[in-house]
């Protein structure tokens, strides 16, 4: 896939860059409230098990209360989701050069880390892909906040990934598979980008404070055309800074 850099843009965007605080920053009163409501089973949680933000309006889902359909017709929800795609970067590699007992223990690194990252950012795991994940929130700022930690993570361990975040409406189809364009370009994004890269599109919400837009550039994507104004985002240089040295001293 051919990338073109749009270096005029970068400072602009860096300017216009909405501060977000970080899910882990809340007060303590505020976040043992989110965690009553997470446990609990109330009309504002979807069949994917999210529910929206509390600032949102309660949604009106019809096919609850609504006449029975004809035997076999599925009615799907549609919601705003963001979505991410994180891959292991020359995973096969590695694999033909270390063999396979010590490919389990990149993989077994990588699911653990993964795991404890977005359990802490709200963000859920929709499935593991091999070498690679995707994953789903509600809301774009905690999405790229798990998945920029990520990056800095595992590059600090010597294990680097590259990613693809998007935001936007798809559908919820039985329950716990999303289908829509929302979902392929959050995976055509993570194949286009390059190892320690992650490229995000159509976040238009806040972004993490520690989170910035280091340039846009244009990606050809197979199927959907040239995609103009995608972010290549990473942790500011202080924070990266810190996540780095911290990981040397371990």
């Amino acid at each position: 896939m051919r990338r073109e850099r749009n270096p005029m843009a970068t400072d602009a965007v860096r300017r216009s860059v909405d501060h977000a605080a970080d899910p882990l920053l809340e007060a303590p009163r505020a976040v043992l409230d989110r965690l009553r409501t997470l446990v609990g089973d109330g009309p504002d949680r979807h069949a994917d098990g999210f529910l929206e933000p509390p600032t949102a309006p309660v949604p009106v889902i019809e096919p609850a209360t609504a006449a029975p359909l004809a035997h076999g017709t599925v009615e799907p929800l549609a919601v705003d989701r963001a979505f991410a795609f994180v891959d292991i970067s020359g995973f096969t590699a590695y694999c033909d050069r270390h063999g396979e007992r010590a490919a389990v223990g990149v993989l077994t690194l990588f699911r653990s880390v993964t795991r404890e990252v977005v359990g802490r950012r709200g963000v859920r795991v929709a499935k593991w892909l091999g070498d690679g994940v995707m994953l789903v929130g509600t809301a774009p700022g905690p999405l790229v906040a798990a998945v920029v930690e990520l990056e800095c993570r595992f590059r600090a361990t010597g294990l680097e990934t590259h990613a693809g975040v998007a935001w936007g409406s798809v559908l919820l189809f039985e329950g716990d598979d999303y289908v829509g364009r929302t979902v392929n370009l959050a995976a055509r994004l993570a194949d286009a980008a390059g190892p320690g890269e992650v490229l995000g599109a159509g976040l238009t919400g806040a972004l993490p404070e520690w989170v910035e837009r280091k340039g846009l550039v244009t990606v050809q994507v197979a199927g959907m055309g040239r995609i103009s104004d995608v972010a290549s985002l990473g942790a500011v240089a202080d924070v990266e800074r810190t996540m780095l040295d911290g990981a040397s001293a371990a």
